[in-house]
């Protein structure tokens, strides 16, 4: 049985009233990776916003390209990339850096966007979101050949264009495609190398998107056991008293952004603001405690995931406004206690 034990959401997310600064912030991130890989992590893997008002990471690649030149073997994500932002071609080419140098180790994830003061933001239609999902994926992988092609679409449309340098790897880099409603999830079937679900916590979820994407690549063509799932998990680690007392607050602003999104936080007029669920929603959402406590409540996620060729469970054990020592001390005790748990298991 086996599985790849990835670390992430980092986020970069500072809360206004941590005292920390995004110079730190950043620092400090790079460190966790080293420290990571050093540990044994097998991946490494970072997500996007924009005018957030507590600087959630808007800048996935060059933080990928940070991480690339500061580690040497494990992979690195992004979970997601928020597509209707970039330029195709702009992003076929930083995304060929990054893979040039980490030595082809970029998995590339890509994502739809949700939020509608993030489309204002660039003067993107939210109802184009789609459309130019599907057509950026189909113009990366022209791109990445390194040979000159054309392409029209509803949207993009290039004239003999030509795209250098190429990645690292001749086929191109693997592209997942994130998202929750079942019409994302058959999306990632027809046109990725893999899903990435960002939903945890609900084993029997996980089980029905996965056979929902697995539906979507047999009726594509292609072969499911190729196909890569990967898996967000909050989760924490900690032996030296309760883990939810160190944890719960970075947990509760962690998911109380989203919410406060959606009820109009980081919009004009309106400043930043969290609106966490009450605790037995982030409690659920965040199996945290011992080594072996942790171990329990993951170890069924990977033996439902195990027989897969390629199957990626990314932990998040760091969150905003914690400090290193103690996101630093919870990555050593998972790697060195739970890690060997599901592995073996």
């Amino acid at each position: 049985m086996t599985v790849a034990v990835g670390i992430g959401l980092f986020t970069a997310q500072v809360p206004p009233d941590s005292g920390r600064t995004f110079a730190q912030e950043y620092r400090e991130t790079l460190d966790l990776v080293r420290l990571a890989e050093t540990l044994g992590f097998d991946s490494a893997w970072v997500s996007e916003h924009h005018g957030a008002g507590d600087g959630y990471m808007s800048a996935l690649l060059p933080t990928l390209a940070a991480f690339a030149a500061a580690t040497e073997r494990i992979k690195l994500g992004t979970g997601v990339i928020l597509v209707p932002f970039h330029h195709p071609l702009r992003l076929a080419e930083d995304a060929a850096t990054v893979d040039l140098i980490s030595g082809g180790r970029l998995i590339l994830g890509l994502g739809l966007g949700w939020r509608e003061e993030e489309f204002r933001m660039f003067d993107v239609s939210l109802g184009e979101r789609v459309r130019r999902t599907t057509e950026t994926v189909d113009v990366l992988r022209r791109a990445w050949t390194g040979e000159r092609f054309s392409y029209h679409g509803n949207v993009y449309s290039f004239d003999q264009v030509k795209v250098t340098p190429p990645p690292a790897r001749s086929g191109g880099i693997p592209i997942y495609i994130g998202g929750l409603a079942e019409a994302a999830i058959r999306r990632a079937g027809r046109l990725a190398d893999g899903y990435i679900r960002t939903r945890g916590g609900d084993l029997e979820g996980m089980r029905r998107d996965a056979h929902l994407a697995d539906e979507a690549v047999r009726e594509a063509g292609k072969d499911p056991s190729s196909f890569g799932f990967a898996q967000l998990q909050n989760t924490f680690v900690w032996e030296d008293g309760d883990a939810w007392e160190v944890v719960q607050k970075g947990v509760a602003h962690h998911i109380g952004v989203y919410d406060g999104w959606n009820a109009g936080s980081d919009t004009p007029g309106r400043g930043f603001f969290t609106s966490p669920p009450d605790e037995a929603t982030l409690r659920r959402l965040t199996p945290a405690g011992t080594p072996a406590q942790v171990s329990a409540a993951l170890r069924p996620i990977v033996s439902a995931f195990a027989d897969r060729k390629e199957f990626h469970l990314i932990v998040r054990l760091q969150y905003p406004g914690m400090d290193f020592e103690t996101s630093s001390r919870a990555i050593e005790l998972f790697a060195e206690k739970v890690i060997p748990a599901l592995k073996g298991a």
